[in-house]
């Protein structure tokens, strides 16, 4: 299908230590190259052990740490895992519409570009820059991906993909596990993933923080394939044509596993 975005279909499921364990990895990782470096409390350890003078003598001749190896604070660290979940669905749930650019690296390394619109609850537009030949609209409860150089277009449910924990009217956390909380100097991470067989896959969103703008979310799939999707320029609020949102022609396959 050529289409890395969302999680592949009828593909067995990962063990869920390991996927648990590459989720949280790949969020702190991507954390990290956005805009400036972020480091989260693991790579403060490792900074401060490797780069700090580490112990010095103190007055009455004891090793005591440095004073330059204090961990670098990282945003709301005064709140449980529990309190900053809230937050982040709160500010999700209250999203009406977003716009702007995007970048996305796919599982194999593929990069590629455009625009996007989101129009909260279940309605959302990638169309993509030249010479990637994809357009993505979910609307009407099906995710539709059209490949112009294909000419055709396959389409499947939306509540099939972790996508939903972005789309959805109200995120059900009886039918979601949160898999990880990770926190930066001014980002955090929830990664989610669904308690039941229907979803496949993990979605984690990272917001800037404290003041939340969505930042980025991260797919990964069944077969461990990990898509990263970047967002800039990002507009909050606004009215979209409908149009933008209108199902293209579709010609292919309904993927329904």
């Amino acid at each position: 299908m050529g289409f890395a975005f969302l999680s592949s279909a009828s593909v067995a499921c990962v063990d869920i230590a390991i996927a648990a364990a590459a989720a949280s990895a790949a969020v702190t990782a991507t954390m990290q190259e956005i805009d400036e470096p972020i480091p989260t409390e693991t790579t403060v350890i490792e900074q401060t052990q490797t780069t700090s003078p580490a112990l010095i003598d103190d007055a009455a001749g004891q090793l005591v740490p440095a004073p330059d190896t204090a961990p670098i604070a990282t945003i709301f660290n005064d709140k449980s895992d529990e309190e900053v979940v809230a937050l982040v669905l709160d500010y999700i749930e209250n999203i009406d519409t977003l716009k702007g650019d995007f970048t996305q690296i796919a599982p194999s390394g593929t990069f590629s570009e455009g625009v996007f619109h989101l129009r909260r609850p279940n309605q959302l537009r990638f169309e993509y820059a030249p010479p990637t030949p994809l357009l993505i609209v979910a609307t009407q409860g099906n995710v539709y991906v059209e490949d112009k150089s294909l000419e055709t277009t396959d389409f499947y449910p939306i509540k099939k993909t972790p996508l939903r924990f972005l789309l959805s009217k109200k995120i059900d956390l009886s039918d979601a596990e949160i898999i990880s909380v990770d926190r930066g100097i001014d980002s955090v991470g929830v990664t989610f993933a669904s308690n039941g067989d229907e979803t496949e896959g993990e979605l984690s969103i990272v917001l800037d923080a404290p003041d939340f703008t969505l930042r980025q979310w991260i797919v990964r799939d069944v077969q461990n394939g990990i898509t990263v999707v970047s967002l800039k320029n990002v507009e909050e609020g606004g009215k979209f044509a409908n149009r933008l949102f209108r199902a293209p022609d579709a010609g292919g396959e309904f993927l329904k596993n």
